[in-house]
């Protein structure tokens, strides 16, 4: 019966004369090429299983150096320049295979009527009779994807299905002593903390945002206390010891003043979601998945060990909204990288917004590249594809009054009315309707195939005062509220916006844009300079954490006082200046 892989493929045609032998040779020779003798192999159903019989199929030698007999014969190099000697064995190029000259001949324990039962007696306790067909084994590594390691692969505890185990009674015992409601909360936190890393495999992209949200929530990070401890020390602690003498991460004990620190799992998770983690790491799937799912994995092991059972509703709540940020951090990803959209970016350049002049094709550079014969992507609206796309919104779109008044786009007499950067939050939602695609492919067909019009719908949104961190310690018995009322509460804007962005946009989500203001009406988002979340939340956590620092007042001789806002790369940004008086005097009021 011919190989799968023949001796002549796998043989070394050059090296194996000139390799010198291991002390050990002839031994090792003699005890591999009996696992391959016609005496031991048709009966020795694991080496069969690898080398598949009468197939003579290439075995791994690092399987064959872990049979019992073979481990004391060192190094593996040296094992497989013995075995290239051998006159009955075939070894690869490579050193990693190994297989019989003359592939075996005649039955074997792989053919199911090997074992005749009533002719052949065995002893049950020594060998078990195989179950056909039998299985290969396979000789070669598996293969994990690029930069992934073995140990990667085991469950992390933080899978979408993970489920914790059922507890003993003496685990139950333990988590009673360790989480009884007599003692502090603070301290019922920490040791929580500790052993929820203890039964989680925190690798790198866990830890970062575990560490990130745990100081963004007021929970300090540092190394060991008391340094490592061996496995004898250890052994003679319970769990709480080892979770206090491996703990890195601590409350501080004055936060057990509830008039200075509230304990609220809901709405430090609503900061953390729509605030901390899109601005410092990110909103990649990858990134919204896994902030979510260590959030959510963590509650779940307060719930099931009952750590703080005073406040259940608030971290089931908490949960809760881990569902919702993975949904809406997604979507807002996708808006704020769509909007404001075709329509709008070609009005901003009509009515000369932040998107005029950013054309760059027609730019001397652009030119002499072409010339060249490089090719040049061009961003920004030239000004007749953007005149094309204002009127025939406007024409489709618009009202009779705003269509004869905004006729003069092309003598340049559109005016600006207003122009603000506010917050918003979408109220309502409304695609186009089937007349205006109807419009919408009429007109295609007459700028076919210079342009491609995409149907407009409807985005009402109303006035939203976004939170900030000048406000939050205004004194409450002059502002209830927590900030001065705006004059535009409630005020209602309506932008006209592609379907395929409409289909990433959701009620409640929340903008800051430019708006601006053209005669009858017409409104246009200039530019979207950040989408948000339904449930964004601003704490003053994130003082803490560092994203808004202080206000910092410098005096600067004796002429002028500047205000200097400091941020996270130690830079600063002037705000107000007011001149002193002779006296020395400023009139600037705090």
């Amino acid at each position: 019966m011919t190989t799968l892989l023949s001796p002549a493929a796998i043989s070394s045609s050059t090296e194996p004369a000139a390799m010198e032998d291991h002390p050990q040779g002839p031994a090792i020779r003699k005890q591999v090429e009996y696992y391959f003798s016609d005496e031991n192999l048709p009966t020795d159903l694991h080496l069969l299983q690898c080398c598949g019989g009468r197939k003579n199929l290439p075995v791994s030698i690092s399987r064959i150096c872990g049979f019992k007999k073979m481990r004391g014969f060192k190094p593996k190099s040296g094992v497989v320049n013995a075995l290239r000697k051998s006159s009955f064995l075939v070894v690869s190029n490579d050193g990693k295979l190994i297989t019989r000259k003359v592939p075996l001949e005649g039955p074997c324990a792989l053919d199911p009527d090997f074992y005749d039962e009533e002719e052949i007696a065995y002893d049950p306790r020594i060998r078990v009779p195989a179950v056909h067909p039998v299985p290969l084994l396979p000789q070669t590594k598996t293969q994990h994807p690029p930069g992934v390691t073995k140990g990667q692969l085991k469950p992390s505890g933080f899978e979408d299905n993970y489920v914790e185990a059922p507890i003993t009674p003496a685990e139950a015992e333990e988590d009673d002593a360790m989480y009884h409601p007599d003692k502090p909360f603070v301290e019922r936190i920490e040791l929580a903390i500790q052993r929820f890393k203890q039964k989680r495999r925190m690798r790198e992209e866990y830890a970062l945002i575990f560490t990130r949200w745990m100081r963004f929530g007021g929970v300090d990070s540092g190394p060991r206390m008391f340094g490592t401890l061996s496995k004898q020390e250890m052994a003679e602690m319970n769990a709480e010891q080892i979770a206090r003498a491996t703990a890195t991460h601590s409350v501080p004990w004055d936060r057990e003043d509830e008039n200075k620190w509230i304990v609220d799992f809901f709405a430090v998770a609503k900061a953390f979601l729509s605030s901390d983690l899109p601005v410092n790491l990110g909103l990649s799937p990858t990134k919204i998945k896994t902030g979510c799912q260590v959030l959510r994995s963590f509650y779940n092991f307060l719930l099931y060990h009952t750590v703080c059972p005073e406040y259940r509703d608030n971290i089931e709540a908490a949960r809760g909204l881990c569902n919702i940020a993975e949904r809406e951090l997604s979507k807002i990803d996708s808006a704020g990288h769509s909007l404001p959209g075709s329509f709008n970016n070609a009005a901003s350049t009509v009515v000369g917004g932040s998107k005029s002049e950013t054309y760059t094709g027609n730019r001397d550079w652009a030119v002499q590249a072409r010339r060249d014969g490089l090719d040049i992507v061009e961003t920004g609206v030239n000004d007749e594809t953007a005149r094309i796309v204002f009127m025939s919104g406007i024409a489709l779109m618009g009202t009779f009054e705003q269509q004869k008044n905004l006729k003069g786009v092309d003598d340049g007499k559109v005016k600006v009315v207003e122009d603000k950067t506010i917050g918003l939050e979408v109220m309502s939602i409304a695609l186009s309707t089937s007349r205006i695609r109807e419009l919408y492919d009429r007109q295609n067909q007459i700028c076919a195939p210079k342009i491609r019009l995409e149907a407009l719908g409807t985005l009402s949104c109303r006035f939203w005062k976004m939170p900030d961190y000048v406000e939050y310690d205004l004194p409450m018995e002059k502002y209830p509220n927590g900030r001065p009322v705006e004059a535009e509460e409630d005020k209602m804007y309506e932008f006209w916006v592609e379907d395929s962005i409409l289909h990433e946009c959701f009620t409640g989500m929340k903008l800051r844009a430019r708006i601006l203001t053209l005669e009858e009406g017409v409104r246009i988002l200039d530019d979207v300079k950040e989408v948000m979340p339904s449930f964004y939340t601003w704490l003053p956590n994130e003082l803490e954490a560092g994203r808004h620092g202080p206000k910092e007042v410098v005096v600067r001789g004796q002429g002028a006082q500047k205000i200097e806002t400091g941020n996270d790369n130690g830079e600063s940004r002037n705000v107000a200046e007011n001149h002193l008086d002779d006296r020395g005097e400023s009139d600037l009021e705090e």
